[in-house]
């Protein structure tokens, strides 16, 4: 006969659905919510990002509170030099890219003619539709809906950038608040938990800071380095559009596995009117600084800030991908870090329980 469920049991029981219960209400409830939802992640990621700095200027002696102040000016620096220097430059790249957009797409059909040619004469069985490769007579059928589609939405994008600003400068105003009463936060969350699980609580709410502090501001800085050198480097070999791949190369070496593989697809394509050369010293360069990036920065900067293995990464960053798109991407793995971090700290235990009285 199997033995009864202790009362201790029944309350284990009860608080795992209790908590589930609440997670179902919470998530229902912040789907009505979405823009001050987004609001406080990125206040979180911002704080989070910028703790390790504040903590190393109040280990040195520096008040809290001037630590903080002083990362955040440091911050607002940053983005007023963006603003003055790198967005005008980026613009007028882009501009440029669409001026030269015809000869773009006079490249890419010739290279595709000859494509086309390569594949017939190799596969002479091959069928290809006539117009399979004309991207000219496409680009010519999507133009006026583009146009069209562009200054119908003009309104909403405007609308759009207005509350993107919105957002962004709460998001900072509120990380600087996190910080300021990151005691306080901490102690409210350990005032969730019985008193003799309150220590446990508080190192388990360190070890999540620690960790996803580390994570986010190393990856900002490893990711900030690829661009500068990205940028740099191709500028230096006369790369027409040098400050739109390091951008893009910033933002797709903080997407693993595939995150500069796609950044290299988008610079052949950008490099196609500058010649063969071109896209072939591209490429070195690209794949030169990554691998530095990998071996080099990644080890000394980041180091197993995480702690989640190679399997594991490439598991989180398809399954975020494939269920929350690009935010999944690039949230995958600090995701899995806190999951390992929970299992740790919640399941472990109890699974041990079980297996001892087994």
């Amino acid at each position: 006969m199997q033995n009864a469920i202790s009362p201790l049991g029944w309350r284990r029981s009860l608080f795992v659905l209790l908590g589930i219960a609440i997670v179902v209400v919470l998530y229902i409830f912040a789907e009505h919510i979405p823009r001050t939802i987004s609001i406080f992640l990125i206040a979180a990621f911002i704080a989070f990002g910028v703790q390790p700095v504040t903590r190393a200027l109040v280990r040195r002696g520096v008040p809290k509170a001037l630590a903080i102040t002083i990362v955040f000016v440091a911050l607002s620096l940053l983005i007023v030099v963006a603003l003055l220097v790198i967005v005008p430059l980026t613009v007028a790249q882009l501009q440029s890219l669409v001026i030269n957009a015809p000869s773009y797409v006079t490249s890419i059909e010739v290279w595709s003619h000859y494509a086309q040619a390569w594949l017939q004469d190799r596969v002479p069985g091959l069928y290809l539709p006539q117009n399979a490769f004309d991207i000219g007579q496409l680009g010519s059928e999507r133009l006026n809906a583009l146009v069209t589609g562009s200054l119908t939405s003009l309104g909403a994008i405007l609308i759009g950038t207005a509350t993107a600003f919105f957002v962004a400068f709460s998001s900072i105003v509120l990380s600087f608040f996190f910080l300021l009463n990151d005691d306080q936060i901490v102690a409210a969350f350990t005032s969730l938990f019985p008193l003799r699980r309150r220590a446990t609580a508080r190192k388990l709410a360190t070890e999540i800071t620690e960790t996803f502090g580390a994570f986010i501001s190393g990856q900002v800085l490893v990711s900030a380095i690829t661009g500068i050198a990205v940028t740099v480097l191709t500028a230096i070999i006369g790369f027409k559009f040098s400050l739109i791949l390091g951008i893009i190369a910033a933002v797709a070496y903080a997407v693993p596995v595939i995150g500069m593989l796609i950044a290299q697809g988008i610079a052949i394509v950008l490099c196609a009117p500058q010649g063969g050369w071109m896209i072939l010293w591209v490429q070195v360069i690209m794949f030169v600084v990554a691998r530095i990036s990998d071996n080099i920065l990644v080890p000394k900067i980041m180091g197993q800030s995480v702690g989640v293995s190679p399997i594991g990464v490439m598991f989180a960053v398809f399954a975020g991908g494939e269920l929350f798109g690009i935010p999944g991407l690039l949230l995958g793995i600090p995701a899995a870090a806190l999951i390992k971090i929970l299992w740790r700290y919640f399941v472990t235990p109890w699974l041990s329980t079980r297996l001892d009285r087994a």
